[in-house]
């Protein structure tokens, strides 16, 4: 007799193989590609209509891409079927990475009064009530995997908020985000099957490509926003040391691809500052704006390798609002 069930694992297998092959964010990315140029076109015209000041909205990007990144972790997190251990540190790190976006949210909505309990009316009171257990609920859903799992990431949650909005002091809004993504993209290499990314051990080179483009741009935007020029280091020094360190970031690039390790993407990411703290010191100045194209670079990368259009099109126009630039030749300058 004929079994129906080969039809749907043979559509499986072959839907992995492809994924395999071809990460499906690289699919995506290039179906959204026009997209991107309409918003790349228009986009001065939308901040326009919307009533968005332009000055600021590098931070209007950076709060964006926190509350979209919580978003993507609550509705994609809870994948704990796919691990090949039944013990991971998954709940761990998924949890610190809530506390600490939640900390930012908290702090940039400090300001917006929540309603006082005693003023509300009973049938307000109940909506409260409903509204947050379903909240709670949805985050609690997120982690599975053991029974103190649910109480772990709602308490991530509510705590990290609670802290925000109690903060008296302010939070630099471009180093958290680097930082925040960066650990972000540690998490997805440490096991990409949880966010239906990749399968760990068979990352093809896009997959890990993408991961360099958002970890690598957030690196040399932080090492130029806190490292100033001061012309200290003799050009002939300079030079050997310049070529010693790109051989070093080119060899751990190379063990990154054949590990797939999440040790040696930290390694090179360290070269790679080290890299840019020597071209800086070594420099008279720095192109002016070139930190925040890096930022948004890792920003539009990080929407990419997550398929969020909505953070990548939020780049986009914040990079329509810097001043214009050659990047490519202020990029490799750097390098």
């Amino acid at each position: 007799m004929f079994d129906e069930t080969l039809v749907v694992q043979s559509a499986v297998s072959a839907f992995n193989n492809v994924a395999l092959v071809l990460p499906a964010f690289f699919w995506w990315g290039l179906l959204m590609m026009p997209l991107f140029f309409v918003v790349c076109k228009y986009g001065n015209k939308f901040l326009d209509m919307i009533g968005w000041e332009r000055f600021g909205i590098q931070t209007r990007v950076i709060k964006w891409t926190v509350v979209l990144s919580l978003l993507w972790l609550v509705l994609f997190g809870g994948n704990y079927a796919v691990l090949r251990d039944s013990e991971t540190l998954l709940p761990f790190v998924t949890g610190a990475i809530a506390f600490l976006g939640m900390i930012f949210v908290g702090w940039f909505t400090r300001d917006i009064k929540l309603p006082v309990w005693r003023e509300l009316s009973r049938t307000q009171k109940i909506k409260m009530i409903v509204f947050a257990v379903l909240i709670l609920a949805v985050i609690g859903l997120t982690d599975t995997h053991t029974w103190w799992g649910p109480i772990l990431q709602i308490m991530a949650f509510v705590v990290g908020g609670y802290i925000g909005r109690r903060m008296k002091y302010n939070v630099r809004s471009v180093p958290f985000i680097s930082g925040f993504l960066f650990l972000f993209v540690v998490m997805i290499l440490m096991q990409p099957e949880f966010f239906r990314f990749g399968q760990l051990g068979n990352l093809t080179l896009l997959h890990l490509l993408g991961i360099c483009f958002v970890g690598l741009p957030l690196v040399g935007g932080v090492m130029l926003r806190n490292v100033k020029p001061g012309d200290k280091i003799y050009r002939s020094a300079f030079v050997k040391l310049k070529w010693l360190m790109r051989c070093m970031v080119a060899l751990a690039g190379g063990m990154f691809i054949m590990t797939e390790s999440v040790p040696v993407f930290i390694g090179m990411c360290v070269i790679a500052a080290g890299l840019c703290w020597l071209k800086i010191i070594h420099a008279k100045q720095m192109p002016e704006h070139l930190a925040d194209r890096l930022l948004m670079v890792g920003i539009f990368s990080f929407g990419i390798v997550t398929v969020m259009p909505v953070v990548s099109c939020m780049a986009v126009l914040g990079w329509n609002c810097i001043p214009s630039g050659n990047f490519i030749q202020e990029l490799r300058d750097l390098l």
